[in-house]
């Protein structure tokens, strides 16, 4: 099995009769129907799940629990080759993601032991509650905490402008007729803040990418 872990078109990776309805999927039922086409042994849904993941778990095993980035590197490399291997005894009926992620952890965690080393307080509170739900929940907690960290970095009348936009939806023309500014104002203040908010959480950004709340940084 060959790793690639390239900015390439997933889809590209897809047979052919899959693209023509791929799009039309929730994000739920492609997961479980790639990960029932990797337990038959389909590679394509394999790369898939390591390309879009690896990067992201990466980054959790190294900003967020404060690993080491060769040793986040292996602990998430050999959590996609027992992925691979073990695929046909895995019985995942919810979330790939919580899969990876609970797995990746439990293996730092593991390190860490060995090593002696201290794990951060708010990571032992989750450490034995392995449920989708709480995981998932803590890990967006602290990313949510580094994105309003950096939010609040925004010159105030960028701040207010992103904020309408990205967070509360509203057009650029509602949010220009709201404050009383050109289209044009608007348009460059979230640009401006975007770019902002990329090279603040450019550390972040593969692991931002797999939550959809976050997905205006794409």
């Amino acid at each position: 099995m060959v790793f690639h872990n390239k900015s390439e078109n997933i889809l590209l990776l897809f047979p052919e009769y899959l693209q023509h309805f791929w799009m039309d999927m929730k994000y739920h039922e492609k997961e479980l129907f790639l990960f029932e086409e990797m337990k038959r042994g389909k590679e394509y849904a394999f790369e898939f799940f390591f390309n879009y993941y690896y990067p992201g778990l990466c980054v959790y095993a190294q900003k967020i629990i404060s690993l080491q980035e060769e040793e986040a590197r292996d602990i998430v490399q050999d959590i996609f080759v027992k992925f691979w291997k073990n695929r046909q005894e895995l019985n995942i009926q919810f979330s790939i993601r919580s899969y990876l992620f609970i797995a990746v952890k439990n293996k730092c965690f593991d390190l860490l032991r060995k090593k002696n080393r201290s794990i951060r307080t708010q990571e032992i509170t989750v450490q034995n509650d392995n449920s989708d739900e709480s995981f998932e929940t803590y890990v967006f907690a602290e990313l949510e905490a580094l994105f309003n960290n950096s939010l609040s970095k925004l010159p105030d009348r960028c701040r207010e402008i992103f904020e309408l936009s990205r967070l509360h939806g509203l057009k650029n023309r509602e949010i220009a007729e709201t404050l009383n500014l050109s289209e044009k104002t608007v348009e460059n203040q979230i640009t401006k803040a975007l770019h902002i908010l990329r090279v603040e959480l450019k550390d972040y950004l593969p692991l931002l990418a797999l939550f959809e709340f976050f997905h205006f940084l794409r």
